[in-house]
């Protein structure tokens, strides 16, 4: 396994900004003295860390590193700083077209990554896992498979926040993410609206614990995945919206790919 830190150059964001790849390569088990080549080019999921996070945070807490070695995957991890992965014209923070284009063309320039949509998935936990619905809708053409971990479904609810000293439920911090509240529905920032209007609609994977305070919303919206005939699975369990269901449930999804 290879992991690659660094920092990269983007358009999108009118500046540097940081990222952690994760090669299947150099697989080499010195006690055995054997040696597993993964084809390449490489098969890669680019996962999205959630509020309060950066590139580093999956390296961190959960053990990814390992698993996608065993799997012969790579693995993308942009910084997303607290965008909810949304394009900002003010600020020139296109977040959005960074993880849902740029990101692919710089990282396969750079690695051995596959081009081929079938090859390329997009997940996320909490608020990456908003990002990759978003993302993986909007940019559909790129992404062959979606991964929602205790996704942040929250664009039904947030224009009824008002603001205090919490920034989960603060109305300002999501007029700075989202841009007028009351414009999210029906808007790309809508995933329904997305999934109502997009052709080629990737397969999704949805997990969530039962004892998190964002089931209702990853229930409700499966739901509606249903009422669409939509490639989906959703799975549950005892839980929190926690790292430990976090690991437990990206993996799942890895082996899915």
């Amino acid at each position: 396994m290879v992991l690659f830190r660094g920092d990269i150059k983007c358009k999108s964001l009118q500046r540097r900004t940081s990222i952690s790849v994760i090669l299947p390569a150099d697989n080499i088990h010195f006690l055995s003295d054997t040696e597993e080549i993964v084809p390449q080019p490489y098969k890669t999921l680019y996962l999205l860390h959630g509020l309060y996070g950066s590139d580093d945070i999956f390296l961190a807490n959960t053990s990814i590193q390992k698993f996608a070695e065993d799997h012969g995957i790579a693995i993308v991890i942009p910084c997303g700083e607290n965008s909810f992965y949304l394009d900002n014209k003010k600020a020139h923070a296109y977040y959005g077209e960074y993880v849902g284009q740029e990101l692919l063309d710089i990282t396969r320039n750079i690695f051995p990554l596959s081009d081929n949509r079938e090859d390329t998935f997009i997940a996320g936990f909490s608020m990456g896992g908003y990002g990759a619905i978003r993302n993986g809708l909007k940019y559909s053409k790129n992404f062959s498979k979606i991964g929602m971990i205790s996704a942040a479904l929250i664009t039904d609810e947030i224009v009824d926040y008002t603001d205090d000293d919490n920034v989960l439920w603060s109305n300002s911090f999501y007029k700075s993410c989202f841009g007028d509240l009351d414009k999210i529905k029906n808007s790309d920032k809508d995933p329904k609206y997305l999934i109502e209007n997009t052709a080629d609609i990737p397969d999704i994977f949805m997990a969530c614990g039962v004892d998190d305070f964002l089931y209702d919303k990853n229930v409700e919206f499966y739901e509606f995945l249903e009422s669409k005939d939509i490639n989906a699975e959703f799975m549950q369990s005892p839980g929190e919206h926690t790292w430990d269901f976090c690991d437990r449930y990206v993996k799942e999804f890895i082996k899915r790919l």
